[in-house]
């Protein structure tokens, strides 16, 4: 099984609007076969509900989400990937 851990603003949307090419790239993740997309955000818990809904209208396909990313200034992953490089997944 592949984990995937995707940020949602700034990365699935930008002003409110979804990034065409990353949602795409979740969604045909998130129907293979054997593959987990997990939605992180640093939002609170209190809006929860409300982050879901933000997600379906975003039209993003998830298995979980987690709510209240560690806030730093700099993350530091030696399993980042950029964007693009993500979104040319086959």
């Amino acid at each position: 099984m592949k984990i995937y851990a995707i940020d949602l603003d700034g990365t699935l949307a930008k002003a409110g609007l979804p990034v065409i090419h990353t949602v795409a790239a979740v969604n045909r993740l998130y129907e293979e076969k054997g593959n987990m997309i997990i939605i992180h955000t640093s939002r609170n818990e209190t809006i929860r509900e409300r982050t879901v809904d933000y997600l379906k209208q975003l039209g993003v396909n998830y298995h979980l989400l987690v709510m209240g990313k560690l806030r730093a200034d700099v993350y530091v992953d030696d399993r980042a990937m950029s964007i693009p490089d993500f979104e040319a997944l086959e």
